[in-house]
């Protein structure tokens, strides 16, 4: 007998058009998923803020039904109201019942606050959370504190003062108040059916912090590796004749923890001729720091080999890719998955990491560097710079995206016959009482 269909809800931040590694992978798996005959709801901040906080806004992107939530953090008061919204609770439960939902897999709680795992439990919805960064642990999301020091696990008096350098504004970020958000977290994510980790490490740094390690389960992202292989071999046709070089590039938001200054300074000390440094990813102030954002502008001021592209869509992934020789990830946080190094594998272009978090498990695929390390990274430099005009070739044995959706869909199949397992033998206990 074939399964039915499931009605599949997303929570997160963002959604498509939305850019960000999240909102990449829960596109790409909602699209698969709908290929498998699954319904994907999604519910998501963003969109009709001219209406108020809280006005909601629904449209349809490909194929998925999107509520977006007018949401911009106005009402932060208290550092529990980082993990805890019951208004955001409420829209949440109500989007479940009204879209009659399986299940509700949860990406990314920031906003919604994770009282919504809770909440949609006691509900009686079965959870899946992905632990797609360190945000229920530490608020700045990737346990590097102001200072640039990273952090092993949470500790309160560490704790208290980063988060009231991050947001002074905020009433009580003392030691008490910062275990409790912790504590808190913790016990939200403890009540979800599933948690499920992109990388071994991941699964790691939870089960320092206090998660059983058995209770989550690894499941890596996958990327749509023959569509980003075509596009690129497609724009670099275009482009075909001699080409400038060697282009060495990093993608994404331009943040203290994503090490692009210190890769900028590298790329300088190489003094490789002719290498420029494309750095393609929104130039965005780091919860209202934008310290590194000046030097790095200095530094390109100075220094013609560094070029500060801003943003891109991701309809423009293949064209960026196709105009470099090489990528560079050099992230000084643990990275949780990686997905600009997998996207560049797929393309066939020499890739350098930092040897840190889910990055390192890409194994002899790339170049791996110690994060942070200046002088190896300029090594690096000129180790990719040395291999800038050798052919495209695509790393094999890739995760597909085809293959998450496949891996999704056994684990959202077996947590939703747990729950109802358990409702059965509920309701049949009290049946046996009365």
């Amino acid at each position: 007998m074939t399964a039915r269909p499931l009605s599949i809800g997303f929570l997160g931040a963002g959604w498509h058009p939305d850019v960000g590694g999240v909102e990449t992978s829960c596109a790409d798996l909602a699209r698969r998923l709908r290929e498998r005959g699954h319904r994907v709801e999604a519910l998501c901040l963003g969109g009709g803020a001219e209406r108020g906080p809280y006005a909601l806004t629904d449209e349809d992107v490909d194929g998925v039904r999107v509520r977006r939530v007018a949401y911009g953090y106005h009402d932060h008061r208290r550092l529990s109201d980082l993990v805890r919204n019951p208004r955001m609770e409420e829209i949440a439960l109500a989007w479940c019942a009204r879209r009659a939902l399986d299940l509700v897999h949860v990406h990314h709680a920031t906003g919604c606050g994770l009282g919504v795992i809770g909440a949609l439990r006691d509900l009686g919805t079965p959870v899946v959370a992905t632990l797609h960064d360190y945000w229920p642990l530490c608020p700045r999301g990737q346990m590097l504190r102001v200072d640039g020091v990273l952090c092993a696990a949470p500790d309160e008096r560490t704790c208290a003062r980063c988060i009231c350098d991050t947001w002074p504004q905020l009433e009580r970020t003392d030691p008490a108040a910062a275990g409790e958000r912790t504590r808190f977290a913790l016990a939200q994510l403890r009540r979800a059916d599933l948690l499920i980790a992109p990388s071994r490490a991941a699964r790691a740094a939870y089960a320092r912090c206090g998660l059983s390690s058995e209770g989550i389960v690894v499941c890596a992202n996958g990327i749509e590796v023959a569509a980003l292989a075509r596009a690129f071999a497609l724009e670099r046709a275009r482009a075909a004749g001699p080409r400038p070089g060697p282009r060495i590039g990093v993608l994404g938001s331009v943040q203290p923890s994503k090490g692009v200054l210190g890769l900028a300074r590298a790329a300088v000390a190489a003094a490789v001729p002719g290498l420029s440094l494309e750095v393609h990813g929104p130039l965005a102030p780091y919860h209202g720091d934008v310290a590194h954002l000046d030097e790095l502008r200095s530094l390109a001021a100075r220094h013609p080999c560094l070029r500060l592209h801003g943003p891109f869509a991701r309809e423009e992934l293949a064209c960026v890719l196709a105009g470099l020789d090489a990528l560079c990830v050099p992230s000084v946080w643990e990275e949780v998955f990686g997905l600009t190094a997998r996207e560049a594998l797929a393309c066939g272009l020499p890739v350098a990491v930092s040897d840190v978090g889910g990055l390192a498990e890409l194994g002899e695929a790339v170049l791996r560097v110690p994060p942070g390390d200046v002088p190896a990274w300029s090594g690096a430099l000129r180790a990719l710079a040395a291999r800038a005009k050798e052919p495209a070739r695509a790393h094999p044995g890739l995760r597909t995206a085809a293959e998450m959706a496949a891996d999704h869909e056994r684990l959202y199949r077996a947590v939703v016959r747990a729950a109802r397992s358990h409702s059965h033998s509920s309701r049949s206990a009290s049946t046996s009482q009365r």
